[in-house]
């Protein structure tokens, strides 16, 4: 029997009646788009499916408390119920099941389940479990920045609270009182693990340990749901901060179409959840009070079935994927033109440091979406290298501020004011440790183009200061590129010198993809050099020519740049006329340069301070010898690190191990004899 009871009066929470009967035809259309899609992949026209059935009542209680002209969400994989409710037609569900060329959510890259819509705020969602918490607190962190009212809601299954970065974000949302709704559809099963093993506890009471309210709630009450979520919705508004909301709910099908749920639930227990249907029992309220009669029970069932046939027919002859080469970038940048030898830069010599420190004040000056945030970024110390120096006071605490040391947060709230349409710049305070963020980067910001068939760009900039020479040993000494330039989607860049650095920093802000510049430490205070004033940008994807040689060309990049261009006069010295090649773009590769370096003396070679062994010069090699062979009069040959973790703390270690001047000496005397 169902317990009408405890079903609070729809009036009480200043519903309609026309909204308690839209919020039943709501739950019944995606009840009969789960059968449907079932049925599809009886049927062996669609290979996967991912089930909403039973979450009904959650889903559109939650939906109904938010306004989409204002509020955001990020619902997770199994929230088709959530998405119909927020206004998703059937169609484009069926589209994306059908992966066509015209699902709005990825244009047919995606699997199912993975929703997106920007006309309505809900931001694109992927694979890895967990991710989209942190992208929540960035829209809700600018969202509040521009006084607006709007919340964000961002739901997930229970096994994402096992995550990291659902702690990061719980966190870091009351620190700063965000307006977020953290909605956790509790199933009561991660895939095929019980909550017992994986949930120590309750996880509404986790909300106390980050102070902010939890609510408990039954999940298949449709009016308890939206109660929650409408004390939670004007908690934000009001900004209170955060609210977490467990909604107990079951799942009626197996995880998805590959899984088989018989092997861990018995049938018992899925007969008993059943019984408690969350339709069923909005139905029989509606009937009691005299909202649902027969006739218009009758009414919506056939509405709903005459919408499901129409949007799987109009889904079913919509045209197929015809391009899945585009939107890898929303600006795709192929060199063209080599570089010649640049014209001498004026302005007052100063060191790398602070040649991105002025660039930073001046970026902002500019742009008031620019913001920054990091470990230790805001004044008074500005940054471990003092990079950040003064921003705090100059344009506030609201634009440049200290983030929490969790790097998956750093990055991941940095996608979420990306997609708000504000231009942050995320600082990693050491590329040793950016690896907790991996996910965010390669899984998340580089694949939002790709993933969303070019409806979200993400204008992120990623600053990471990395590299060898200033004895920070095998933590705070790491060379990253070869990880990162593997990503389609993200864009690689290093600046070597103060005017570089400034126009890199202008390029990477104004661009609508994500950006990482990797900042050579040990050129921090040594790299010297004049500071352009007014406005300067070095395009991205475009190498500079430093020096030309008739002899041979050294193609490097950071730090190295620097040394190669220190061993080229030595090299003068001796005869030899070596050419520097500073790629200053590692992502995208201007080839244009480098075949023109290769055809001028027909020898090459690349420097890099990070292992040798599947290290970024293996690239430049590898399109040398497959483009431009026939030009070379010498085997490419590479002066890189040892097969070592990273540097020694040993100062004797580390001069050992790093590359410097005169290995680059050695190595390219050894190339001219050739």
């Amino acid at each position: 029997m169902l317990d009408l009871d405890n079903i609070q009066e729809h009036t009480a929470l200043g519903l309609t009646d026309e909204q308690a009967i839209d919020m039943y035809r709501k739950m019944v259309l995606a009840r009969k788009i789960d059968d449907r899609m079932w049925a599809l992949n009886r049927q062996g026209r669609v290979p996967f499916v991912v089930s909403a059935s039973g979450h009904e009542g959650t889903q559109v209680g939650a939906a109904f408390a938010l306004d989409t002209s204002k509020d955001w969400s990020l619902p997770y994989y199994r929230d088709m119920a959530f998405v119909i409710a927020a206004g998703v037609s059937p169609t484009d569900i069926f589209l994306s099941l059908f992966a066509k060329g015209t699902d709005p959510a990825s244009g047919g890259r995606q699997m199912p389940g993975h929703f997106s819509e920007p006309d309505l705020n809900i931001f694109t969602h992927g694979s890895v479990i967990a991710t989209q918490f942190p992208h929540a607190c960035g829209i809700a962190y600018t969202l509040q920045q521009s006084g607006s009212d709007g919340v964000v809601m961002v739901a997930s299954g229970d096994g994402a609270t096992s995550e990291g970065d659902w702690h990061e974000a719980m966190n870091f949302a009351s620190i700063k009182k965000l307006p977020v709704i953290f909605l956790i559809e509790n199933n009561l099963y991660a895939i095929s693990t019980p909550s017992a093993e994986e949930i120590a506890g309750v996880i509404s009471d986790r909300a106390q340990g980050y102070n902010m309210p939890g609510l408990n709630i039954d999940g298949n009450d449709i009016f308890a749901v939206y109660g929650a979520m409408q004390e939670a919705v004007d908690r934000a508004r009001r900004g209170e901060g955060p609210t977490l909301i467990e909604a107990n709910t079951y799942r009626y099908y197996a995880h998805t179409s590959d899984d088989d749920d018989k092997l861990y639930r018995d049938r018992e227990e899925v007969a008993s959840w059943r019984r408690r249907d969350p339709i069923t029992r909005l139905e029989q309220y509606l009937i009691e009070t005299r909202l649902l009669d027969e006739r218009t029970e009758q009414a919506i069932h056939d509405e709903v079935a005459e919408m499901v046939a129409r949007g799987l027919a109009d889904a079913d002859e919509a045209p197929e994927l015809s391009d899945p080469f585009s939107h890898v970038y929303a600006k795709p940048i192929e060199p063209t033109v080599p570089a010649s030898l640049e014209a001498p830069i004026e302005g007052e010599t100063i060191n790398l440091i602070t040649g991105i420190n002025r660039a930073l004040h001046e970026i902002f000056a500019a742009h008031q979406d620019v913001l920054t945030f990091g470990q230790d970024i805001a004044d008074p110390k500005g940054g471990v290298f003092k990079t950040t120096k003064g921003l705090t006071t100059a344009f506030g605490a609201e634009r440049a501020f200290n983030a929490p040391l969790a790097e998956s947060l750093i990055i991941g709230m940095g996608i979420g004011m990306a997609a708000t349409g504000s231009k942050p710049i995320a600082e990693i305070q050491f590329a040793d440790f950016i690896h907790p963020a991996f996910d965010q980067i390669l899984s998340e910001a580089a694949r939002i183009s790709y993933r969303s068939a070019g409806r979200w760009t993400c204008p992120l900039v990623i600053r990471v200061p990395y590299g060898g020479g200033i004895r920070g040993a095998l933590y705070h000494s790491q060379s990253i590129e070869a990880f990162y330039t593997h990503i389609p989607g993200l864009k690689v860049v290093v600046p070597s010198t103060p005017a570089d650095a400034k126009g890199l920093l202008w390029s990477a802000i104004e661009d609508p993809d994500p950006v990482m510049i990797l900042e050579p430490k040990k050129l921090y205070r040594l790299a010297k050099g004049p500071y352009p004033v007014g406005e300067h940008k070095v395009p991205i994807g475009k190498a500079a020519l430093r020096r030309q040689g008739d002899d041979l060309t050294i193609i490097a990049y950071g730090t190295m740049a620097h040394y190669a261009m220190e061993a080229a006069e030595v090299l003068a010295q001796q005869g030899i006329s070596a050419g520097v090649l500073d790629l200053r773009s590692l992502r995208p590769l201007d080839w244009p340069s480098i075949e023109a370096a290769v055809k001028l003396n027909g020898k090459v070679l690349v420097v890099h301070e990070d292992n040798k062994f599947m290290g970024y010069g293996a690239e430049i090699v590898a399109q040398i010898n497959d483009k431009a062979f026939d030009w070379l009069d010498a085997p490419v040959r590479r002066h890189a690190g040892f097969e070592i973790p990273s540097f020694p703390y040993s100062e004797v270690g580390e001069a050992m191990t790093m590359i410097s001047t005169v290995g680059i000496v050695e190595a390219a005397q050894e190339l001219a004899r050739y």
